[in-house]
């Protein structure tokens, strides 16, 4: 993390101090508590991911909970237990590529606070000879997809990171996919409280490593 807050200054003064084109810094980055909302704006399509259903979308998206064995039935247990709940208020299900049943792959959200963990997850599942593998995991929320020429979208993936004085700050970045799986590929933009915006095309390259590390070193993709 050393790396990333070391060039904080120089970020402040290369973005202007705006709301980023893609997802402002709020409390649904940690918890939420409705259904997602999913936009189509010029090819981009902005998500928010929220968890108010008191239902799943399909009986299938209940079944594929139980077949990676994530979460339980027993009526006795709550959100915070160590196995949690197979409830609709703790994980929703986004469809992995258009020409794939959900069935056979998708993108699973787990709610803040699910299992006792206390940040957002993202899950790709994509079914392998029979059986769901799991192919990327983050501690992170996802806010946008951005169609591609392969049916399987860019994602943008927001991780959120504290700088020295523990204030948050927050990480889109762009995954796509590469080799049967999603890979890192840019930071697209960095925020913290009342600063931050996206990072210029000639300091990419720079501030996509250094965020990387960050990531990593924070154990945020797994």
């Amino acid at each position: 993390m050393k790396s990333i807050i070391g060039i904080i200054a120089l970020i402040i003064l290369v973005f202007t101090a705006c709301k980023s084109d893609h997802k402002p810094a709020n409390k649904n980055d940690e918890k939420g508590n409705e259904k997602a909302k999913i936009e189509d704006v010029k090819g981009y399509q902005d998500i928010e991911i929220l968890f108010n259903d008191d239902k799943f979308g399909s009986d299938e998206e209940a079944e594929l909970l139980n077949e990676i064995k994530i979460c339980s039935n027993d009526p006795n247990l709550t959100a915070n237990s160590e196995v949690p709940p197979c409830s609709p208020e703790n994980f929703k299900f986004l469809p992995l590529q258009k020409d794939i049943s959900i069935k056979n792959g998708f993108i699973l959200i787990i709610k803040a606070e699910t299992g006792g963990f206390p940040l957002r997850r993202v899950l790709i599942f994509q079914r392998e000879r029979g059986e769901l593998i799991k192919l990327n995991g983050f501690v992170a929320n996802i806010i946008g997809r951005i169609p591609a020429d392969n049916g399987y979208d860019d994602l943008i993936i927001r991780f959120r990171d504290k700088d020295e004085a523990g204030v948050p700050m927050f990480y889109n970045c762009i995954f796509t996919w590469k080799d049967s799986k999603y890979e890192y590929k840019h930071v697209d933009a960095i925020q913290g409280p009342n600063w931050g915006g996206k990072v210029k095309e000639a300091d990419r390259v720079e501030y996509s490593k250094s965020v990387y590390e960050s990531i990593m070193n924070n154990q945020m993709i797994f």
